[in-house]
C-alpha cells in the first residue's frame, strides 16, 4: 500500500462521516460511524506499511 491508498482511504473515512451527518436515522448514523472508523485503520495501517517499506528505497 501507498500514500496515495492511505490518502483515498482517509477520504474514504470522510465521506462516511458526511453519510452519518446527513443520516436520517441513528442506526444508520452508527453505522456510517463505524464504516469510516475502519477506513481510518486502513489508512493507518497504509501509513505505516509504507514507512516499513521506505527504508529499503
Amino acid at each position: 500500500m501507498s500514500q496515495p491508498d492511505a490518502d483515498r482511504f482517509k477520504s474514504n473515512a470522510g465521506e462516511c462521516r458526511q453519510m452519518a451527518h446527513d443520516a436520517e436515522t441513528e442506526d444508520a448514523r452508527e453505522a456510517w460511524l463505524r464504516l469510516a472508523v475502519e477506513w481510518d485503520k486502513l489508512a493507518e495501517h497504509a501509513r505505516h506499511r509504507r514507512g516499513i517499506f521506505d527504508r529499503y528505497e
